[in-house]
């Protein structure tokens, strides 16, 4: 698990989750391609469960879309899951 968090002022729009596919770079090279896309982003990765979660002023196509610059298949997820340090825990696995 990699947490990448940023200046609390940066103002943020939304929060997603993405699969990542088997063929996933390692968690720094994910982070340095989507820090391009937006510097101010809070980004949470489970490498394990090979979900990616941002909180962006991105939209999902645009991660996707840097994602997949890096050979990287992502998908969105419509239902999110439980990312250990991110802003999904509910506190249940305590």
């Amino acid at each position: 698990m990699l947490a990448a968090r940023t200046d609390p002022a940066h103002q943020k729009d939304s929060m997603m989750q993405f699969q990542l596919g088997a063929n996933a770079p390692d968690s720094s090279t994910i982070i340095h391609r989507l820090r391009a896309l937006d510097p101010g982003a809070e980004i949470t990765i489970d490498a394990h469960g090979g979900v990616v979660e941002m909180i962006s002023s991105a939209s999902a196509q645009q991660i996707v879309h840097a994602l997949d610059q890096l050979g990287c298949e992502a998908k969105v997820l419509d239902d999110l899951v439980h990312v250990s340090g991110g802003s999904t825990c509910c506190g249940g696995c305590a």
